[in-house]
């Protein structure tokens, strides 16, 4: 009977509305009748006694369509979603925040319980409707797998949320793990200050007396130059009203090293190759595996092509399609002849040789043995986990070394 009364509210709904919808298209199709007519003509359909019935409609389908029925949904498609998630949820564990505690109590019996949940478990972290619907009116039944369901949802929510951290994890720990510990902060305050040189704001009190004075002078003259006119950004308008012109920024490059890059933003990767083969010559290394001695027959373009489809990650086939001015089977002849192992080792070579020999990376050299670069695989130390920084073992100089050359 519910069935049948949820297809007759929705046939309705089809032969009201959707009929309407029918009606509109006809009229906006039709090219005999003017814009201003169309207008008139969909304002009086939808104005045709229909908002009555159709609010009728709405709380008829509000009725039908109760949380029960999602709620039986969820029950019925938990047994995959429990297959899925249990041995993940088992298997972690959590710091809760304290708006969190409730649901934390909850994880921590369904990882005791191995899973098998009873009407013993912890039921505050649900919502009314929630706890209503998982235990039955005459308080006997317990739907233990749409508890399951909630226990997972409301754990994904709380992660999202931040109230469910990750011990294990480097980046979704609490926000407090990676900040400094209050008692390392009062202990060494000064020193803190000190390293990162902002000795000058230790004192908040006098910080923010400095930048009163600096905003209340800003303001003054800036109303000054409003009353008198010499603020060419603003405008006065004849109703007393006032309109603000926010300048543009001009680009300014600070950078010392910017005259000596291209002016274009974007750099051919081709063209690059090119650039770094006229002054180390790598492709020279790149000879017949078995006719070292032999001239080449292979164009530049196709040793290009090979370098970009195998570094970049696109595939030979993909690049010979894609290049207009070598065939496929071409690249396909130049990897497998041209680019053997010891081959691409030595270009290599080549290449980092040349850039050791570079004025440019010893610009922030303090020690022989060490490069300043971005192709060195430097590290940075931190005291703490960071959000942005992994664990990792220290390598020596000359593990260092071995790492950049990429041997």
């Amino acid at each position: 009977m519910r069935n049948e009364n949820l297809f007759s509210l929705l046939s309705r709904l089809d032969d009201d509305i959707f009929s309407v919808l029918k009606k509109i298209r006809t009229l906006t199709d039709d090219e005999h009748i003017t814009d201003t007519d169309k207008v008139k003509k969909i304002r009086s359909l939808l104005k045709d006694g229909k908002d009555d019935e159709l609010a009728g409609l709405k709380v008829g389908l509000e009725s039908e369509l109760s949380e029960g029925d999602y709620f039986e949904v969820l029950e019925a498609r938990s047994l995959r979603l429990q297959n899925r998630v249990s041995p993940i949820l088992k298997a972690l564990c959590f710091q809760a925040e304290p708006g969190a505690a409730e649901l934390m109590e909850a994880i921590e019996h369904f990882k005791a319980s191995g899973g098998a949940i009873t009407p013993a478990a912890p039921l505050d972290f649900l919502e009314p409707q929630e706890h209503e619907a998982v235990i039955a009116r005459d308080g006997k039944k317990f739907r233990t797998s749409l508890y399951k369901a909630f226990l997972f949802m409301h754990t994904a929510n709380a992660i999202k949320s931040g109230n469910l951290n990750l011990e294990q994890s480097y980046k979704h720990r609490p926000l407090d793990d990676y900040l400094i510990s209050k008692d390392r902060w009062s202990r060494k305050r000064e020193k803190l200050l000190e390293q990162v040189d902002l000795s000058d704001l230790a004192d908040p009190k006098k910080v923010m007396r400095g930048l009163d004075k600096v905003i209340f002078e800003q303001y003054q003259t800036t109303n000054a130059n409003a009353v008198a006119g010499n603020n060419p950004h603003l405008k006065i308008l004849t109703n007393g009203q006032f309109r603000i012109a926010t300048p543009a920024l001009e680009g300014e490059d600070s950078d010392p090293l910017q005259p000596l890059f291209p002016e274009r933003h974007y750099v051919p990767l081709t063209e690059v190759l090119a650039i770094v083969n006229r002054h180390c010559g790598f492709l020279e290394e790149l000879q017949h595996w078995q006719q070292r001695h032999i001239h080449s027959t292979v164009s530049h373009r196709a040793l290009f092509a090979g370098v970009m489809a195998l570094g970049c990650g696109i595939g030979i086939h993909k690049m010979g399609r894609i290049s207009s001015q070598i065939t496929e089977n071409e690249l396909v002849h130049a990897v497998n002849w041209y680019f053997s192992l010891d081959n691409i080792q030595a270009a290599n070579d080549r290449v980092v040789k040349d850039m050791e020999e570079m004025e440019l990376p010893k610009i922030y050299q303090k020690s022989e043995d060490k490069l300043h670069t971005a192709s060195d695989g430097q590290k940075f130390e931190v005291r703490t986990d960071s959000l942005n920084a992994n664990y990792s073992l220290s390598l020596s100089p000359a593990k260092m070394q071995t790492s950049r050359n990429g041997k």
